[in-house]
């Protein structure tokens, strides 16, 4: 009886990775993981549809993203790449790069908005479109802090590494590639909340 039981769990395990395996590239040990062009332009719609300020957010053809932000009925297009996510107990440090200089000298209030899409993307859910007030900006540099427990995404693919761990991440041609300093494996993930949050259920 239980054999039948655990045959069914990896059996069902299976199916959920098979499932995944659309929107996640990953080899089994390895450091890195890739999420497809397709599971990005679905986290890009999810920001899109979450923010109101964010007119559009999507992959450029080959690096980063577009993000549109509407402040006081003016446009502000930024293109930008995250390159860096540090995990720590109780909230994140990010760091993104604009690949481009706005189109005109914005307030900080606009890379606010390019950082709850960011959140967004990220599976975060924002209260009450509460916009994060820990936003930084140096050169072409834009750094922001999140509570840890704000980013469903982060925390279904790497909930196991340790605290102070970095991710390291590059988005070319559509493809999300984050980089770990562990290896890791499908064990580590909340596959079930994953297929949630894809609403693939």
């Amino acid at each position: 009886m239980f054999g039948k039981i655990t045959a069914a769990f990896q059996e069902s395990r299976q199916l959920i990775k098979r499932s995944l395996e659309k929107y996640i590239i990953f080899s089994s040990g390895t450091k890195q993981l890739t999420l497809t062009k397709r599971m990005v332009v679905l986290l890009c719609q999810q920001a899109e549809s979450r923010v109101e300020q964010l007119k559009s957010l999507e992959p450029h053809s080959e690096e980063g993203l577009v993000a549109t932000i509407e402040y006081k009925k003016i446009q502000v297009q930024l293109h930008f790449t995250p390159e860096k996510i540090t995990l720590h107990e109780d909230c994140l440090e990010g760091e993104l790069r604009l690949l481009k200089p706005p189109q005109f000298e914005a307030e900080s209030i606009v890379y606010r908005y390019l950082i709850a899409g960011w959140t967004t993307f990220l599976g975060g859910k924002l209260p009450n479109g509460a916009l994060p007030k820990e936003v930084r900006i140096e050169n072409n540099k834009v750094y922001y802090t999140l509570p840890r427990n704000q980013l469903q995404l982060l925390d279904d693919l790497f909930h196991s590494l340790e605290n102070g761990s970095a991710l390291m991440t590059n988005l070319k041609e559509g493809d999300l590639t984050i980089e770990t300093s562990v290896a890791l494996s499908w064990n580590n993930f909340k596959l079930q909340n994953l297929l949630q949050l894809l609403n693939l259920k």
